[in-house]
């Protein structure tokens, strides 16, 4: 995904959670773009020389254990622990998003294999034209046009309310 991790995660977590509050909400948009912070390795210190799907950040066992932490947090200190929880949650939204066309590996440590739903092939001169010109792009943009409507009615609904 290129476009689609925020949007993606502001529509699971308005529709899984409705009065979902403003800390846990956070955390987990912050979580839903965490896992690609692995990017600045990746063109500053990698030189590329690995895909960044390869590194821990794009690990699920990492997110999971986020928001076990976090659970287990929660019944010491509730503002850090809704926050570590939902952080983990939204990374994990972003592995399923990355599963979709990308190499995640689920089963790490105890495999490295991976089993994207959909294999982009290269069919352009650079891959990102190749994934811009692929039919999951497309539903990506959707994905970000109808998190936008949502999160507009939203607003004016908020507007709206005495």
């Amino acid at each position: 995904m290129f476009i689609g991790h925020l949007p993606g995660a502001y529509l699971v977590f308005r529709a899984a959670a409705l009065n979902l509050g403003r800390l846990a909400f956070t955390a987990a948009m912050i979580g839903a773009v965490a896992p690609d912070v692995d990017m600045l390795w990746f063109y500053f210190v990698d030189s590329r020389a690995h895909h960044h799907h390869e590194y821990l950040t794009h690990r699920p066992i990492i997110w999971a254990g986020f928001l076990f932490a976090g659970l287990v947090l929660r019944l010491w200190a509730v503002k850090a622990g809704t926050f570590l929880t939902f952080f983990g949650a939204g990374g994990l939204v972003h592995m399923m998003l990355d599963s979709i066309t990308g190499a995640v590996a689920w089963l790490w440590p105890f495999s490295d294999a991976t089993y994207p739903l959909v294999v982009v092939q290269a069919t352009h001169s650079h891959w990102i034209l190749s994934f811009l010109n692929h039919w999951t792009f497309k539903v990506e943009i959707a994905i970000t046009l109808l998190a936008l409507i949502v999160w507009f009615v939203t607003w004016r609904r908020s507007k709206q309310a005495p």
